[in-house]
């Protein structure tokens, strides 16, 4: 007989998966979170994250990535979350894949020049609501999340590397 193990929800899943429901429900939330990201009016935001129970609002690179990430979420409206990479939603942002695009590519430069959380999530603010103008962008927010928490060499790598590998839709066509 086997037993069944059951899988408990990393902290930025719960996150996501709470904001992703609150925002169905509650337009004060969703309002308060879409000025979570700007340090001005980032306190109307606090109590609800300290509801959701994830963020150390003391710690503020951690509470910066939750309010950055929370706000995203707010102002697309996500309904789900997205399945892409950052280096990936980037990618898809190019008017033409098979082209440069070098104001594209120099936003991926610029994130993946960043050497801190503190910095990385000031340059994200920008770098992600460009992505979230093009319809082709279904960002991945815990991987983002997580990303950003884990801020690393490491991160940087896979970025670049979702960004400049192969992918899918391109293995699609040249089988053709």
């Amino acid at each position: 007989m086997t037993e069944a193990v059951s899988k408990s929800k990393t902290r930025t899943e719960l996150f996501v998966d709470r904001v992703i429901s609150r925002l169905k429900t509650d337009n004060g939330f969703r309002a308060a979170m879409t000025r979570a990201d700007h340090e001005a009016t980032a306190p109307q935001a606090w109590r609800f994250l300290l509801e959701l129970g994830n963020a150390d609002l003391e710690n503020d690179s951690e509470r910066q990535a939750f309010a950055l990430v929370g706000a995203a979420m707010a102002r697309e409206r996500t309904e789900t979350n997205g399945t892409q990479s950052l280096g990936r939603a980037l990618f898809c942002c190019k008017v033409d894949p098979k082209e440069a695009d070098d104001s594209v590519e120099r936003r991926l430069r610029r994130v993946l020049a960043c050497e801190n959380r503190s910095e990385l999530i000031a340059v994200l603010r920008q770098t992600i609501r460009f992505m979230q103008r093009s319809d082709k962008v279904r960002l991945d927010y815990e991987w983002l999340l997580r990303d950003i928490l884990f801020f690393n060499e490491k991160t940087k790598v896979r970025w670049a590397q979702d960004y400049y590998g192969r992918h899918e839709d391109e293995d699609a066509k040249e089988a053709e």
